[in-house]
């Protein structure tokens, strides 16, 4: 007889679990069940069955995500390189490079699991930021650029992890594109006056003064509490004549 590996138990284990809890699920509600088939029909009972198993998958997909993100924010210890008895190399790393390439290897499996929920998307940021800390730029591109199409506050996110990467790649260009559509967006996740800083600085820095000056302008008349507004109006004092 064939035996299991540990990974094809662990599925099996987690398959029965859901069933379990399906079953029980009907068996505690099987009133209400009964009152909604007489309705609904068998097609009711898939519905629940569904709606059940998602809501299932979506607290899985957290759990992963939140394990794959201790490994990226893991510390790097020297008790990790001495091999210290006791110690959870799990979360210790000797080197930042050994940390986010097991830390990408854990978040690809959460973007293969739950690639369209709000975990997966997540996952698919964080793991194109482990990609910006290996020097795989191009890799990091490849893979934040479909999400950063996204109006939601996941394509803001993966937008402005682009744009850090244009920038440290001295690719001001699409730096400043990327920087123009986030100040288009105005998304909560990247607040609007570092970005319009940000923005205003990239046109300085390829000798783009007028553009410049009007995103300064907008800085120091919506942000006038802000502490960019003060910076703003220094850098205005010395771009214009």
């Amino acid at each position: 007889m064939a035996r299991l590996t540990r990974q094809e138990i662990l599925k099996e284990d987690r398959f029965m679990l859901v069933v379990d809890r399906i079953r029980h699920f009907f068996i505690k509600h099987r009133i209400q069940l009964s009152w909604g088939l007489a309705f609904a029909g068998a097609g009711g009972l898939l519905a629940i069955a569904f709606f059940f198993y998602s809501a299932q998958q979506e607290e899985q997909s957290k759990d992963e995500l939140a394990m794959a993100l201790t490994t990226y924010h893991a510390p790097i210890s020297q008790a990790a390189k001495s091999k210290t008895p006791g110690v959870d190399v799990r979360v210790t790393f000797a080197t930042s490079a050994r940390k986010y390439e097991q830390a990408l290897v854990e978040l690809r499996e959460v973007i293969t699991r739950y690639g369209t929920r709000s975990a997966g998307k997540i996952a698919t940021y964080f793991a194109g930021l482990c990609l910006h800390q290996l020097d795989r730029n191009p890799e990091a591109i490849k893979q934040l650029k479909p999400l950063s199409r996204e109006t939601s506050d996941f394509g803001a996110l993966a937008l402005a992890a682009l744009a850090r990467i244009y920038e440290d790649s001295l690719d001001l260009a699409k730096a400043t594109d990327a920087y123009e559509q986030l100040v288009d967006r105005d998304a909560l996740t990247t607040p609007g006056e570092t970005t319009a800083m940000h923005l205003a600085l990239l046109y300085e820095r390829q000798d783009k003064n007028k553009e410049a000056v009007e995103i300064y302008e907008k800085i120091i008349k919506n942000f006038p509490d802000s502490s960019f507004s003060s910076q703003a109006e220094q850098r205005l004092k010395k771009i214009t004549p």
